[in-house]
């Protein structure tokens, strides 16, 4: 699977000239190339549960929002929805309009092979079928609990399907999916009535989610379990071949709707309130604003799971942008800056902050860890920016607040951590007297010892919690580190029987709801709140925050939120991790980011330049003639 004289994914083709070093022969027309880490596990929405699944689903399938490809902090924009919809007063009754004459990509599932149109009961369709238990999605989580009759009509199928295996009968594919949700309803072709049990103001994130892209039961019906192989969907892009251990090529979709690039210059109303839209015009991120999707003839988006391979690939330009491996970091970004060497290529750099915090838990119900200056102390004692530097080889910026830069209800405060995140030792001795452990020491005379739990017996995990150690000995506390495995963890956090853990959160969707919630009191173990953390005004907040929508005063509460994480330390922030993305000179328009993948039906290429540049950095090799 590894080495291809016909595949030449591995690199040394390149150099033994085994056979040409050009991957792509007889390739027309204008085609991206990217390399995937891994391998998709299933195009089938309520199974695409991994980012190169979402890679290439988001590309084909569309659902009734879609993020905005530039807007940050993230905002989101109508994809089928005709526009915002409508909601009640209560916040939990939403209708949609759809907008006319989209329709499904042409596929041998349709009479005539011919794309239907979309119509509100497919979305009714596709809800359904992610909650049914017989296709037991991981992302059930998203719904479960909030629309209204759902999670009764998935318990009902659940035993009915029991109830015919008794019998000795063979439950259908979909059983009972005809049956009525009362949450979920079509009122017409083109109108979706959505009823929720509560304000749920992240429905609208959720929605842009592969998981509740739509698509056609005549899709399902015909390819059955193929179908995670088969995506029909009305996205800008469609599968023209898809091998699901080497690539996929994606062509343009034929009869993709009427879309453009945004185009704020010349069509005021493409001005989404928050986006710094003359930034982006200036840093030529908007070369081709106004321009109809999709702008490319397709995708070829090949499987490297191998780290060299893929740096070679980059290096000789038979892939347009790359997140350099570890192990290249250096040879492509010496001390922070993009080498001479791809600078004289034209190679460009772009660094963004990972929508994701890696932070230190303290177990608030400990009876020790109780003690708020306590936990100050600690918080002071860490030395972030020793760690930035030899941990993270400087990919990574200190976070002083739990939610990152891009996401609203960001500050930049903490009141128990220096501004360049070195250790403040003097400060933290100072509040570990506070807390009555003066030089570390307790009543009884004896050191004060604390436990760290690591996930994992990494070099990376052991250098982690032998830090923590190192830090908290110099101001005179003796730190015992215990490896755990994964599930391990999770079960002590559960039974709230640990003291410190080195975690990280990713966002799932780009509110800050998604990791406050980790520090809301009703959440905490067996919950996912392992800090146990119980702070009425906190609390308090987060219920008021859960009723409004997105807005300047929602992101206020947000703020007052990790203003009072920040104060009573039931979490370190420590890092938010940067990723490093190389641009090829003839890719045009791209902002990336890894918190959704419908930026990539954005980007464009110069195919002329990049047949040129490419030649001339193989010639070497005697060929690269595209």
């Amino acid at each position: 699977m590894r080495l291809y004289c016909s595949i030449p994914a591995l690199s040394l083709f390149l150099f033994l000239g085994a056979c040409s070093p050009n991957p792509y022969p007889g390739e027309k027309g204008k085609i991206l190339h990217m390399g995937l880490l891994a391998l998709p596990k299933s195009l089938d929405p309520p199974g695409v549960e991994d980012m190169y699944s979402g890679i290439i689903a988001s590309q084909v399938y569309e659902g009734l929002f879609q993020y905005h490809p530039y807007a940050r902090p993230f905002k989101l924009m109508p994809a089928l929805a005709k526009s915002w919809p409508k909601v009640s007063k209560d916040g939990k009754t939403i209708t949609f309009e759809l907008k006319k004459g989209v329709h499904f990509q042409d596929d041998p599932c349709f009479l005539g092979g011919k794309g239907r149109e979309v119509v509100a009961q497919d979305f009714v369709y596709c809800f359904k079928r992610f909650a049914h238990p017989s296709v037991q999605s991981k992302g059930w989580w998203v719904l479960d609990g909030k629309i209204l009759g759902l999670n009764d009509w998935r318990k009902a199928r659940s035993l009915e399907i029991a109830d015919l295996r008794r019998e000795g009968k063979n439950p259908k594919d979909l059983q009972g999916i005809e049956n009525h949700v009362k949450g979920l309803e079509a009122l017409g072709p083109h109108t979706l009535r959505i009823r929720l049990t509560q304000t749920y103001p992240q429905i609208f994130w959720v929605l842009a989610m592969p998981y509740l892209s739509v698509y056609p039961h005549e899709a399902v019906e015909k390819y059955g379990d193929e179908f995670r192989n088969h995506p029909v969907g009305t996205g800008p892009f469609m599968v023209k071949s898809f091998n699901p251990v080497y690539r996929v090529i994606l062509k343009k979709n034929p009869t993709y709707r009427e879309v453009h690039v945004p185009d704020p210059r010349n069509r005021p109303e493409d001005r989404l309130p928050g986006w710094d839209w003359e930034a982006d015009e200036k840093a030529g991120i908007l070369v081709n604003a106004g321009k109809p999707l999709p702008l490319v003839d397709g995708m070829e988006m090949r499987f490297i799971l191998e780290d060299q391979p893929r740096w070679l690939y980059f290096k000789s330009g038979y892939l347009d942008f790359l997140i350099p491996p570890k192990d290249n970091m250096d040879e492509a970004i010496p001390a922070g800056k993009l080498s001479p060497e791809f600078v004289k290529r034209g190679v460009t750099l772009e660094t963004i902050v990972e929508t994701g915090t890696v932070y230190t838990c303290l177990n608030t119900e400990d009876p020790i860890l109780r003690n708020v200056n306590l936990r100050r102390a600690i918080s002071l004692a860490l030395d972030h920016r020793w760690m930035i530097k030899n941990l993270y080889a400087g990919q990574a910026l200190l976070a002083k607040c739990l939610i990152p830069p891009m996401i609203s209800g960001f500050i930049d405060y903490h009141p128990y951590m220096k501004s360049d995140g070195s250790a403040w030792v003097e400060k933290a001795k100072e509040y570990l007297k506070k807390a009555g452990y003066p030089g570390g020491l307790r009543k009884d005379g004896k050191r004060l010892t604390l436990t760290y739990e690591s996930a994992g017996a990494s070099a990376t995990q052991m250098q982690f919690a032998s830090r923590f150690a190192q830090d908290l000995r110099r101001i005179g506390i003796r730190v015992e580190r215990v490896v755990n495995t994964f599930p391990q963890m999770i079960g002590k956090m559960r039974k709230k029987q640990f003291q410190i853990a080195g975690l990280a959160w990713g966002f799932d969707y780009p509110d800050a709801q998604n990791i406050l919630q980790l520090l809301y009191g009703p959440n905490a173990s067996p919950g996912p709140g392992a800090a146990n953390f119980h702070n009425a005004r906190f609390d308090r907040l987060y219920r008021k925050a859960m009723l409004m929508m997105d807005s300047p005063e929602r992101t206020k509460v947000y703020q007052e939120m990790a203003k009072i994480v920040a104060e009573e330390v039931p979490w370190v922030p420590r890092v938010h991790r940067l990723r490093r993305v190389l641009r090829q000179p003839w890719l045009k328009g791209m902002k990336y980011t890894q918190v959704n993948y419908q930026f990539w039906r954005y980007l464009d290429l110069d195919l002329a330049l990049r047949r040129k540049k490419v030649l001339a950095w193989n010639r070497v090799f005697g060929g690269g003639k595209e």
